[in-house]
């Protein structure tokens, strides 16, 4: 321990430095950081929000909404189906006139083979008894269910479609109508879990379609349903196609079958593989049923504003009477045969499209012009696609917007294929045989060819000769060794 004298003896100690932080931040234990925090008077709202940043509370605030939004576990988006009609150079260009003249008329064994092979696929096609008591017994069911959950709310289920105006078979799919003043069902989220709370398996929800629906199965009845809610204007429809449907028994036969011949050949999915619906379809059998000389169809439209007598009717007004309809097709002698084999040879051949529409609600040939569906009118966008049918209650969306000039011209295609078949043997089986889709090749990786060594040179500062040097910049060459 150093003495008082050696200590007098040492130089006196440096002064302390002083700091030049923060004040904010103590430097030495005699300093206190100041108090920089605010003080409210009241306490705040929300003190577990006081203690985060703005950017975490905004951001936990925001997933507090989302957790509270209803998520749908059986929503998905949109199916996706393979093209029917591929894109192909020149497959957008309009099919020209035949070679020779179409055939005319059957020959007389022809129409004998064409008529038993119709007759015996029609009778195939009817759907059976017993689905028919089974689609009433999932309507039943459905009703009570949905009734049950939600009382009093007036619930009504309702076939549409081809279950609605006959022309379905044992193997269609059921398209179901809810109708209720609840509006909370048209999201069709809460139906949805419903019917998987019930048993229905394959629950599907697409409640951002352009019809909401739900898709789902049945185990216990086999069947496959299609639901959607308060979508009344396909019920009036489905009613008005019965109607059609029911005015002449030659209707029903032409149309089950040609409706058959375009599952076969997947000619009907309007919304997935690019081609038209089923609906087109029938639109069009029935628009050729009103041409024909005499005409076997009415305008339905027609006869309700003329019964009326008002010059401008409602689009979804129609006549069903059955007494003023009875036996308007009498006149016109021909033959399910027949009427099959020229609606090929009419939309195959003798239909202008780029000059007609197809209207079942004027039931006569109508220009595209008159309609305002000109090709030269490009500011209507139902006026740029081929093929236009005029949708009988909606009579400014053309029904055959979902073809592109790829898919008619490979739709035209198919319908001379038909009538070809039709007109050589009436080869009814072959005109209806099922459409397989080209298998795709895989691309098989194959290791590239080996490319040639670069050759390398050397430069100047390499061979250590100056740049202006003869010869810089190469290589120098060896010279041969003397043995």
């Amino acid at each position: 321990m150093a003495s008082p004298k050696d200590r007098a003896s040492q130089p006196p100690s440096r002064p302390p430095i002083t700091s030049h932080h923060s004040n904010s931040v103590p430097s030495t234990p005699y300093q206190q950081p100041r108090d920089i925090r605010f003080h409210s008077r009241s306490p705040s709202p929300n003190r577990a929000i006081a203690s985060q940043s703005p950017r975490s509370a905004l951001t936990d605030s925001i997933g507090a909404q989302r957790s509270a939004q209803v998520v749908c576990k059986f929503e998905t988006g949109a199916e996706i189906r393979k093209r029917r009609i591929p894109y192909v150079e020149g497959g957008n260009e309009e099919l020209g006139p035949p070679k020779k003249e179409p055939k005319k008329f059957l020959e007389p064994d022809e129409h004998h083979k064409l008529s038993g092979d119709m007759r015996e696929l029609y009778d195939r096609l009817l759907p059976s008894q017993e689905s028919e008591d089974r689609k009433k017994q999932l309507l039943r069911k459905l009703e009570r269910i949905l009734n049950e959950e939600w009382p009093g709310q007036d619930i009504r289920v309702h076939v549409f479609g081809s279950s609605g105006n006959d022309l379905s078979s044992s193997d269609s799919d059921v398209d179901i109508c809810i109708t209720t003043p609840l509006k909370k069902l048209e999201s069709m989220h809460a139906i949805a879990t419903l019917l998987h709370k019930n048993g229905m398996h394959k629950v599907v929800c697409r409640a951002s379609a352009k019809v909401p629906i739900v898709k789902c199965w049945d185990p216990e009845l086999k069947l496959a349903a299609d639901l959607n809610v308060n979508n009344t204007l396909a019920l009036e429809n489905t009613r008005m196609i019965k109607t059609y449907v029911h005015l002449d028994p030659r209707v029903r036969q032409v149309a089950k079958i040609i409706k058959h011949w375009t599952k076969r050949r997947v000619l009907n999915d309007a919304a997935f593989g690019g081609t038209i619906s089923s609906y087109t379809w029938i639109c069009m059998v029935i628009n050729f049923l009103q041409k024909r000389e005499p005409p076997i169809l009415p305008s339905l439209q027609k006869m309700a504003a003329s019964s009326k007598g008002n010059e401008h009717p409602k689009p979804t007004d129609f006549t069903d009477d059955p007494e003023k309809l009875k036996g308007f097709g009498n006149a016109n002698k021909e033959t399910p045969a027949e009427l099959l084999f020229h609606f090929f040879r009419h939309y195959g051949y003798e239909f202008e499209y780029s000059k007609y529409v197809v209207s079942i609600r004027e039931g006569r040939p109508v220009s595209r012009k008159e309609k305002g569906w000109d090709p030269s009118n490009y500011q209507d966008k139902e006026a740029r696609n081929r093929l236009c049918v005029e949708e009988p209650f909606t009579i400014n969306r053309n029904l055959g917007n979902s073809a592109d000039d790829y898919a008619w011209s490979g739709i035209h295609q198919e319908i001379r294929r038909a009538f070809d078949l039709l007109a050589d043997g009436a080869q009814l089986e072959t005109c209806c045989e099922q459409f397989v889709f080209p298998r795709e090749e895989k691309p098989i990786f194959q290791r590239p060819a080996p490319k040639p060594k670069p050759t390398l040179t050397r430069s100047a500062s390499q061979s250590g000769r100056p740049n202006n040097e003869p010869g810089a910049g190469k290589a120098p060459r060896r010279e041969s060794q003397s043995i």
